[in-house]
């Protein structure tokens, strides 16, 4: 169920507060419950809309954003980006350049206020597994992360769908509906208009149970960590022997590399690229012009490469 209660449970009510507004449903219905938490609390909040030029309708929604925010006594901080494919997909780069504007936008201790809910999760999930994910990859997207000097909140991950555009329809409040949802191009709104429902139709509750899995292995994932962390503590960095990764499990020394490139804030790499450095540093007798390197199609994250120095594996940016 859509509760304040629990919105506020996630969100330090004292510190600045920004809200990721586009004037769709998701993230109308939070502009609107904050602007009722402000009615009863002094809250520091202001909401900010990336104009990404994609539609005709842009100016358009833009304005109606504008409008909103202004007759809810919320200050609305506008931005204007251009976005092109670049290799990556027009996708990836218009999210790409989004959280761009919003690290600029956010200062110290601030948090950012995203209006990302349960079906987003199942997407994100099946995406996911359909790429070839390892087993982070089914936690879903964080309920919380660092942006910037700030912290990204995504209050509404527990909320289905259903729930946000009820709380709207009891409300009589109007949103957007961007005309590009129903472009079965795109991988997302392939799933969200075809797929899904058809899942949904035999198995109900389809996304609630794939969010109880996400959660399952959330804490799966941090108590596997923790263990890895303890025991293999000398292993874990951007310097390893690779004597001390000789002596231990294969699989277990895969998880001590993506463990390693994560902490190095570097796109983890898959199993393909995993395997090439087993082979490489592991199976092989590695030299000085030894190397394997990666890097994100979307260009989200570093690109990261593996090299060779006097008996250990060195892990760096490319």
């Amino acid at each position: 169920m859509l509760s304040k209660d629990k919105i506020e449970d996630l969100i330090d009510l004292q510190k600045k507060i920004f809200i990721a507004y586009s004037g769709g449903p998701d993230s109308t219905a939070l502009v609107h419950i904050f602007a009722d938490l402000m009615n009863s609390n002094k809250l520091n909040v202001e909401a900010i809309h990336v104009n990404h030029n994609l539609s005709k309708e842009s100016k358009k929604w833009e304005k109606h954003c504008n409008q909103v925010c202004s007759s809810l006594g919320i200050n609305l901080i506008t931005k204007s980006i251009k976005v092109n494919s670049n290799g990556g997909g027009l996708e990836s780069n218009a999210r790409n350049k989004r959280y761009k504007v919003f690290e600029n936008v956010l200062s110290k201790d601030s948090q950012l206020l995203m209006g990302h809910h349960l079906d987003d999760v199942s997407e994100t999930i099946v995406l996911r597994l359909l790429r070839g994910t390892g087993a982070d990859g089914l936690e879903g997207p964080p309920c919380k992360r660092p942006l910037g000097d700030g912290v990204l909140i995504r209050p509404l991950l527990g909320v289905s769908k259903k729930e946000i555009l009820k709380y709207l329809k009891d409300n009589n409040i109007k949103y957007i509906e961007d005309d590009s949802n129903s472009d079965n191009a795109f991988d997302r709104n392939l799933l969200r208009n075809k797929i899904f429902p058809l899942i949904e139709s035999r198995w109900p509750s389809f996304s609630e149970r794939i969010f109880q899995t996400s959660q399952i292995m959330k804490d799966r994932n941090y108590s596997y960590k923790s263990l890895l962390e303890t025991e293999y503590k000398k292993l874990i960095g951007s310097t390893i022997s690779i004597r001390s990764l000789k002596e231990i499990p294969r699989s277990i020394i895969k998880d001590i590399l993506r463990l390693s490139i994560k902490k190095s804030n570097l796109a983890v790499p898959n199993k393909k690229i995993l395997d090439e450095i087993l082979k490489t540093f592991i199976d092989s007798n590695p030299g000085p012009k030894s190397e394997v390197s990666w890097s994100r199609a979307d260009n989200a994250e570093k690109s990261g490469k593996v090299t060779f120095q006097k008996g250990k594996i060195l892990i760096s940016s490319k």
